[in-house]
């Protein structure tokens, strides 16, 4: 699902995302711009935890070697391509999360834009994250569950969190 498969976002959206079916399935988000420039942001966010304790959490370059692209988010629907845009939020080129003191994790938008609030911390000084988001971002799916469909792409999708350790997937213990 990732390498040949991996769509850039803007592309996609030069398409007019022609190129995603509305199907139930499993995606991931990768980041396709060199990955200095996505190490070079903050690597540090802190998470609500157990009896709302903060957390420090520090992403890392811990994706896999033979992965072509790290991997930002990986994530199931029942249409993908209606995620895919909730992911973006096409309409708002300015930030929808300012960021916060000390790295605490900002309260969400919503809770479908995981990608555009991951994009968002890890470059709290980028003031059109859209555009980012456009040249930086890679979008791959597969939607060819066919057989107990809902219970294969759940253990799908967390068997690519567990393999690919996409950044934004991560959440903490309460």
């Amino acid at each position: 699902m990732h390498n040949k498969s991996t769509l850039r976002v803007n592309k996609i959206l030069e398409d007019n995302s022609a190129s995603i079916p509305e199907e139930p399935g499993v995606y991931a988000f990768w980041w396709v711009a060199p990955k200095e420039n996505l190490i070079a942001g903050n690597k540090h966010i802190v998470l609500k935890g157990p009896n709302g304790r903060p957390v420090d959490v520090e992403y890392k370059d811990w994706w896999p070697k033979e992965l072509v692209y790290p991997c930002l988010y990986v994530g199931k629907s029942t249409n993908i391509k209606k995620r895919f845009k909730q992911h973006i939020m096409l309409g708002t080129a300015h930030r929808l999360h300012e960021p916060s003191l000390g790295n605490k994790k900002a309260k969400p938008h919503n809770t479908t834009c995981q990608l555009r609030f991951g994009i968002e911390h890890v470059f709290p000084s980028e003031t059109n994250t859209l555009d980012l988001i456009k040249n930086s971002i890679g979008f791959s799916y597969r939607t060819d569950f066919v057989e107990n469909h809902i219970a294969e792409r759940f253990f799908e999708e967390d068997r690519l969190i567990g393999i690919w350790r996409p950044w934004f997937n991560i959440d903490s213990e309460r």
